[in-house]
């Protein structure tokens, strides 16, 4: 079940991450695949297989680069239609045609509709809503994934637990309204320091967790140095500069589960926090 999540999530986030004049050439490419098998291998194939190659488009470029490969579709299908019929295309042209074309141009906007709601709505499960940063549930996914990804490819990764200190004092000596202030400061000074391909999530009312793919001891004890010079300008009112203490675990060897990991770097941040707060304690696991 790893494997297929691991290949799962990477092949969507490789097309993702794709220009649309890419997913576009993909799906224009698989439309002349099946064109051709249609006039010379399998004869007669179903106008239903164009689909794909239009779903596909229309999921990953949206609904106008979906609707071009729609009208090549239909292109196709009039041409190896008309090639295996001995005349032209112009006399094949038809109420039938126009109506597969209509359909596929159906199935394009419908995709991409269905792909922006799903985004949507995606995007709402997994985000803090006062800070803005991902949820407890988006860290568990993409650590989840990333600790399948260690164990097929060998590469290190880095968890962090921070939990902010004496964060009660802001609610009761400024309020919850500064309280609120103050994590969304945080999450911004958070994310200022790190990659695209880092997560950081609130999973608590004060602890943030992050997940550094790709990260090794050293290059992580320089992440944190970073992260903590941007807490500390993280300043609440009347001069008093934001401290934190700090859990953090590189995986050489990935753990037995999410729960686990979290469990690590929880029980580092807390020793931490009972050596005088304000501190970091890193383990390397391997």
């Amino acid at each position: 079940m790893g494997a297929i999540t691991l290949l799962h999530s990477s092949l969507d986030d490789w097309l993702r991450h794709r220009p649309r004049t890419t997913v576009v050439a993909i799906g224009l490419g698989l439309v002349a695949a099946l064109g051709y098998a249609d006039a010379s291998v399998a004869p007669d194939l179903a106008p239903l297989v164009y689909l794909a190659p239009i779903g596909l488009v229309a999921w990953y470029a949206g609904r106008w680069a979906g609707a071009l490969v729609a009208l090549t579709s239909t292109s196709a299908w009039l041409l190896t239609d008309a090639a295996g019929r001995g005349f032209p295309p112009t006399m094949v042209v038809s109420w039938d045609a126009l109506v597969r074309l209509a359909a596929f141009l159906v199935v394009a906007v419908m995709m991409a509709a269905l792909r922006e709601s799903l985004d949507r709505e995606r995007q709402v499960a997994r985000t803090d809503p006062l800070t803005g940063v991902g949820n407890a549930r988006a860290f568990y996914e993409a650590a989840d994934v990333e600790i399948a990804r260690a164990r097929r490819y060998q590469r290190p990764f880095t968890a962090v637990y921070v939990d902010l200190d004496d964060f009660k004092t802001v609610n009761d000596r400024l309020g919850h309204a500064a309280g609120d202030a103050v994590l969304r400061s945080v999450a911004r000074a958070t994310t200022g320091v790190l990659r695209k391909s880092d997560l950081v999530a609130r999973i608590g009312g004060e602890e943030f967790c992050i997940l550094l793919p790709e990260t090794a001891t050293a290059p992580a004890r320089i992440v944190v140095q970073k992260l903590r010079e941007a807490l500390s300008d993280v300043v609440v009112a009347h001069g008093w500069r934001l401290t934190a203490s700090i859990g953090v675990v590189t995986y050489l060897v990935p753990p037995e589960s999410v729960d686990a990991m979290i469990g690590n770097v929880d029980h580092l941040m807390y020793t931490a926090k009972q050596g005088g707060k304000n501190a970091v304690e890193h383990s390397t696991a391997n």
